[in-house]
């Protein structure tokens, strides 16, 4: 770049004009053969076409004007150059025809005394023929530049919109990567301290007992740690689509509430399916019962719950966890509701519903329920 912001091109370009200039001047003046009026034209020629380096900013006068001022020089350089820099330049094609015409009628209309009468004729037709495909040239170089400008245009909008929208996938992977996180860190962590604390508030239980019971917590945390260890090996990996760890089915729906039997909460299973769910709908469903559980292991724990599984093909697959209200039970594990939120967003991504609450029998229910498409 130069110092007025023009890249070098543009220079080279300054530079070919003006040798083109200061060629047809020296020429001009070798045939002169002290002829004054053949001088003034050189010293014309080179004084015009000067003018042309002012082009880019005043070309819309500046050029016609060039053109009027050949008609006395009679620069043939000048002429080619003015015509296709204004045919590049000009939005208008009756524009730049009219210029075309006028450089043609500028080049042959004055009288030129060795010009033979019989070569007229020719003259004018070999002017009309360089005036024109100079002007057709450059309406062909303006195009082309229109339709390289344009295409880098779309290439940048296109590249724009990929990034934006490689922007938001990453978001959304890292927010889908959070919510696995808090399901399977709230999940497990709270049954940890569930059965740490059964072991804090019980110092007589047998030996036999404690040792069940620091087994599965050791279980729990170890099983804890693995799964939470796959999910961040999601976060290294430069594979975005990569399947996020764990991935359970229906079967690990039924071990959730095993689990928590086995952690001292007091639940029962209603299990009413007896069909085949199918993958993406049990994932849901056990982030569902998950949560649900999770929230009865920090402020339930001591209350009854349950957990009723009912639907079929073709109708709806319909996922209750309730526990009895506690009265005055608190409990130091934090909640922010962010697990309720996530299942949310994953049922009504599944075209389901789910509402959280009291009901009326004193109970607290997350009912979801979700459409589940008749087999083939």
């Amino acid at each position: 770049m130069d110092d007025q912001g023009r890249p070098l091109r543009h220079r080279w370009q300054e530079a070919l004009i003006l040798l083109a200039v200061a060629a047809d001047a020296v020429f001009m003046a070798l045939v002169a053969d002290g002829d004054p009026w053949r001088l003034a034209q050189a010293v014309g020629i080179a004084v015009v076409g000067s003018l042309l380096l002012a082009r880019h900013r005043h070309w819309r006068w500046l050029l016609p004007l060039l053109i009027l001022l050949n008609a006395v020089v009679a620069s043939l350089s000048i002429l080619i150059i003015a015509t296709y820099c204004f045919a590049t330049r000009s939005s208008s094609r009756l524009m730049t025809v009219l210029v075309g015409l006028l450089a043609v009628a500028v080049t042959v209309v004055p009288p030129y005394p060795d010009l033979l009468p019989e070569r007229t004729g020719q003259a004018i037709a070999l002017v009309f023929f360089l005036v024109a495909s100079t002007v057709a040239i450059g309406m062909y170089t303006q195009t082309r530049r229109q339709l390289m400008a344009q295409l880098r245009r779309r290439a940048e909008e296109a590249e724009q919109g990929r990034a934006e929208a490689q922007d938001q996938a990453r978001r959304a992977e890292r927010t889908r990567i959070a919510r696995e996180m808090h399901d399977i860190v709230a999940h497990k962590i709270s049954l940890v301290a569930l059965q740490a604390g059964a072991l804090e508030v019980n110092p007589n239980l047998e030996r036999e007992q404690v040792v069940e019971s620091v087994g599965l917590i050791r279980q729990t945390a170890t099983t804890a740690l693995s799964e939470l260890r796959e999910v961040l090996g999601v976060l290294r990996s430069e594979d975005e689509g990569a399947p996020l760890a764990p991935q359970p089915t229906w079967d690990d729906v039924r071990e959730l509430v095993v689990t928590s039997q086995s952690a001292g909460i007091s639940i029962e299973l209603f299990d009413f399916i007896d069909d085949p769910v199918p993958d993406q709908m049990a994932r849901t469903a056990y982030r569902v019962v998950q949560e649900g559980l999770t929230n009865i292991h920090k402020h339930a724990r001591h209350t009854k719950a349950r957990v009723a599984l009912i639907g079929e093909p073709g109708t709806d697959l319909v996922i209750e966890v309730s526990n009895v209200l506690p009265v005055g039970f608190t409990t130091d594990l934090p909640g922010a509701r962010m697990g309720l939120s996530g299942i949310e967003t994953r049922v009504l991504h599944a075209g389901g519903t789910i509402a959280s609450g009291p009901t009326d029998d004193g109970r607290f229910e997350v009912k979801a329920v979700i459409p589940w498409p008749a087999t083939a």
